[in-house]
């Protein structure tokens, strides 16, 4: 392989186990699930056997499987012994929590009715029924935190200052998460194979989502990379790009990246205070924002990112603030005092 510095301009922001013996060794296996009667075991064992069918992912059925475990436990603790047992008071008391706790939450919610609306074989008839029951629980939304666009221009600052403290590996890092918005446990197992000098292009294949993903190596990515690889990397046999900085010079770890990019943050001069986000994430929401911000397409922001999911994206855009404000209602009509709030 053979390694040249790009000439593009950056202007592109670019096992479930098989056997019941070893589901008994999970979490779920050692919660709900195992503590379910045969009816309600024979079901989910049925929901998981249809979902590989389908070719979901395993990690998706054994989600699935722990939450409808973790119901169907509920209402057997209730004395409901088959899905015909169980009424609609039953299930809305569980989701929305009538002893005085916090209701579950929407995703949950979802995540649970994905079951009963698989096939099911003989339980599909009443597991409609109790789908019926379940209710509809609106999505919490939560305050993002975001990079601002003056933090954005001093990361920016940094990364292209070689006096700004950063090692080339953190600097080639931060370049990626920047430009891409790509995921640090991707940037962790990327390797050396998944950079395609001639093309400028960086292929790899997601752990999130087991998919593959085509990313532009921009001139500011490419280069930083390459200073990294040629004169900073250690020499070793490992295929990842990015290593330790010591001795045995293991590929970084998810564990090592999250003490790598605080650094970022520092060399910045940003979110140094307490309870200030410092992670990873906050690079993903500012390309999509950024992306969102200059008319792209919510198709092609997903497909940047990664997304298998349209509605995976909706809460990336929440840090779009240029189009939210053309949705904010003017409160000067109100009285309201200048020295309460500027207008």
């Amino acid at each position: 392989m053979k390694l040249e510095k790009t000439n593009n301009t950056d202007a592109g922001l670019a096992q479930e186990p098989a056997t019941q013996n070893a589901y008994a060794e999970t979490s779920a296996g050692r919660g709900s699930y195992w503590q379910l009667n045969p009816v309600f075991r024979e079901l989910i064992d049925i929901y998981r056997d249809s979902g590989k069918k389908r070719g979901l992912k395993e990690s998706t059925i054994y989600k699935t499987s722990f939450s409808a475990s973790s119901f169907l436990l509920a209402m057997q603790n209730r004395g409901r012994e088959s899905l015909n047992d169980i009424d609609e008071k039953d299930v809305i008391s569980y989701f929305i929590r009538e002893d005085g706790r916090s209701p579950l939450s929407g995703g949950y919610r979802d995540t649970v009715a994905s079951v009963f609306k698989s096939d099911l074989g003989s339980y599909t008839e009443p597991a409609r029924r109790i789908l019926a029951y379940i209710p509809v629980i609106r999505q919490r939304r939560k305050n993002i935190q975001y990079l601002k666009p003056e933090e954005a221009d001093a990361v920016r600052n940094a990364l292209d200052d070689p006096g700004s403290g950063l090692c080339m590996r953190d600097r080639a890092i931060g370049m990626l998460l920047f430009f891409t918005g790509i995921r640090g446990c991707d940037i962790c197992c990327m390797k050396l194979s998944d950079l395609d000098w001639e093309k400028e292009e960086i292929c790899i294949v997601q752990q999130k989502t087991a998919n593959g993903l085509t990313l532009p190596m921009s001139a500011a990515v490419g280069n930083a990379i390459y200073d990294y690889v040629t004169m900073e990397r250690p020499s070793s046999g490992e295929t990842c790009v990015f290593l330790c900085m010591t001795r045995p010079y293991r590929p970084l770890s998810e564990d090592g990246l999250r003490s790598a990019v605080p650094k970022i943050y520092r060399a910045a001069g940003i979110r140094q205070g307490k309870g200030d986000r410092q992670g990873t994430h906050l690079f993903r929401y500012h390309v999509a924002s950024a992306l969102a911000g200059n008319g792209i397409a919510r198709p092609v922001i997903s497909e940047t990112l990664g997304h298998t999911a349209p509605k995976s994206l909706d809460c990336y855009l929440s840090g779009d603030i240029q189009h939210l404000r053309e949705y904010a209602l003017s409160i000067e009509p109100f009285p309201v005092s200048g020295e309460v709030i500027p207008l």
